[in-house]
C-alpha cells in the first residue's frame, strides 16, 4: 500500500518593526537640513562680508583718492592764485579717478572752495576745502629806493662850456680837461678833474685837478638801470620803436629796444633807450624821483634849444652837447664828452642820485583755512 504524504509549509515568521529605526532616519535627516541651512548661512553671511570689506576698502581708496586730488589742486594754486578761476581737474589715480571743482566765493575774491570727489569701484567719497590768498606785502625802507651817485654832473670825457652857461649843482668830476669859458657860471662846491681845470670865475669854488679817474658805470649803475628795465618789463611796457611809446607808460617806465625814430620827445616817466637815439628837442618830466631819460647806446647825443628834462639824465656811453637854451633838473652822467654853448642851465641838486623802483613785492600766501 503505498501511502501519500502531503507537505504542509511552515508558515513565514513576520520580522518584528523596531520604532528606533525610523526615529534615526528623521534624525539624520534633520541634521543634515540644519546643517545646510546653517552651511548656507555661514555662506551667505560670508559672501555679506566680504561685500562689505569690499565696499569699505573701495570707500577708504575713494577718500583717499579725493584728498590727493584735492592737494594736488591746492598745489596748483598756492604756486600760483590766478590759477583758481580756472582749476578744473578729472583724473585717473591708482584703481580709481578724481574730480576737482572750484568755486569762487562771493564777495571776496581772494578765498575760493575746493570740491574733490574720489571714485574706486564700489565706493565714492568727497572732500572739500576753503582756501584764502593772505597777500603779503613787506614794508620796504625808502631809503633803499634811492641811487645815491657821488657828483651832481659825472662826465666821462672832457667838460667844456662857453657862453652863457650857469651850473647850480653841488659837485662836478671829468676824467677829462674842465674848461668854463665866456659868461659861464657855476654854483658849485668842488669841481675836480683827472686832468686840468680852468674856470673863468672861481668865486666859492674848490677847484681839485689831478684827480684819479672815476668809472662811469660801475657795477652798481647798471644793476640800478637793470632794475628799471625789469620794471617797465613786470608793467608790459617794453617798445621796439621810438614811434610806439606813449606820453605816459604804465608803471612810469618805458624801455625801447629799439631807436627812438618816431618818439615825440614828450612825456611823463622815465625813458630807456638801448638803440640809436637822434638830436631832440624834449621835454620830459620824471615820475617817482626816477630818472627822466636813460641811453644807453654810445651815439653822440645833442639837445636842442627849448629842451626842459626834469630828472637825471643818464648817458653812460654817450657824449652830450647842448645847444641853445637847455634846462636840466636832476643828476647829470656823461660817459664821453660834453660840450655845449648858449645859456644852458644846469640845476643837478644837492643829492645827486635818482629813485629807483619797489622790490618788495607783494607775494601770496595761500593757506586751507577749513577741511571738510
Amino acid at each position: 500500500m503505498h501511502t501519500t504524504f502531503i507537505h504542509t509549509p511552515a508558515p513565514l515568521q513576520q520580522k518584528n518593526k523596531d520604532p528606533r529605526a525610523g526615529t534615526a532616519i528623521l534624525l539624520a535627516l534633520g541634521i543634515i537640513a540644519v546643517v545646510s541651512i546653517v552651511c548656507g548661512y555661514l555662506g551667505f553671511t560670508a559672501s555679506q562680508q566680504m561685500r562689505m570689506m569690499q565696499i569699505t576698502r573701495d570707500m577708504i581708496k575713494a577718500k583717499m583718492i579725493a584728498e590727493t586730488g584735492l592737494n594736488i589742486a591746492y598745489n596748483r594754486i598756492k604756486s600760483n592764485f590766478k590759477a583758481a578761476p580756472s582749476t578744473a581737474l578729472d583724473s585717473t589715480f591708482s584703481e580709481g579717478r578724481f574730480v576737482v571743482v572750484s568755486e569762487a566765493v562771493p564777495s571776496n575774491e581772494q578765498r575760493y572752495k575746493l570740491k574733490s570727489t574720489g571714485y574706486c569701484g564700489l565706493g565714492r567719497h568727497t572732500v572739500s576745502a576753503d582756501i584764502e590768498n593772505r597777500v603779503i606785502t613787506p614794508a620796504e625802507d625808502d631809503d633803499d629806493r634811492f641811487f645815491a651817485l657821488d657828483y651832481n654832473l659825472l662826465v666821462g670825457g672832457a667838460l667844456s662850456m662857453t657862453g652863457n652857461f650857469y651850473a647850480g649843482v653841488g659837485a662836478i668830476h671829468a676824467n677829462g680837461a674842465v674848461t668854463m669859458n665866456g659868461s659861464s657860471s657855476v654854483n658849485s662846491t668842488t669841481i675836480s678833474s683827472a686832468s686840468s681845470i680852468t674856470l673863468k670865475k672861481t668865486t666859492n669854488i674848490s677847484a681839485i685837478p689831478d684827480q684819479p679817474q672815476v668809472s662811469i658805470q660801475p657795477e652798481t649803475l647798471s644793476e640800478a638801470i637793470a632794475a628799471l628795465k625789469d620794471y617797465a618789463q613786470q608793467h608790459g611796457a617794453i617798445y621796439a620803436s621810438g614811434a610806439d611809446i606813449p606820453a605816459n607808460p604804465p608803471g612810469g617806465i618805458a624801455w625801447c629796444t629799439g631807436s627812438d625814430t618816431g618818439w615825440s620827445g614828450v612825456g611823463t616817466g622815465c625813458f630807456i633807450f638801448d638803440g640809436a637815439f637822434s638830436t631832440k628837442h624834449l621835454t620830459l618830466q620824471s615820475v617817482d624821483g626816477y630818472p627822466a631819460l636813460i641811453v644807453t647806446g654810445a651815439n653822440a647825443l645833442t639837445l636842442n634849444a627849448g629842451t626842459t628834462i626834469n630828472g637825471a639824465l643818464i648817458l653812460p656811453s654817450s657824449s652830450l652837447k647842448v645847444n641853445g637854451h637847455t634846462t636840466i633838473y636832476g643828476a647829470i652822467v656823461i660817459g664821453q664828452n660834453v660840450t655845449g654853448n648858449g645859456t644852458a642851465d644846469l640845476y643837478a641838486g644837492s643829492a645827486p642820485g635818482f629813485n629807483l623802483p619797489p622790490q618788495a613785492e607783494s607775494t601770496d600766501n595761500v593757506v586751507i583755512t577749513a577741511w571738510y
